[in-house]
């Protein structure tokens, strides 16, 4: 098992949950960044 540090204790914490709430977390943040580039 990887140690994470912190997201070794939210993927202890969450469990199956954690795989899809990250992709979500990537998701936005990309989309902020992109959003973000066009406007500039």
């Amino acid at each position: 098992m990887l140690q994470l540090g912190p997201l070794d204790t939210l993927i202890g914490l969450f469990g199956p949950f954690a795989i899809p709430v990250l992709l979500f977390v990537a998701g936005a943040i990309g989309y902020l960044v992109i959003v973000a580039l066009g406007r500039g």
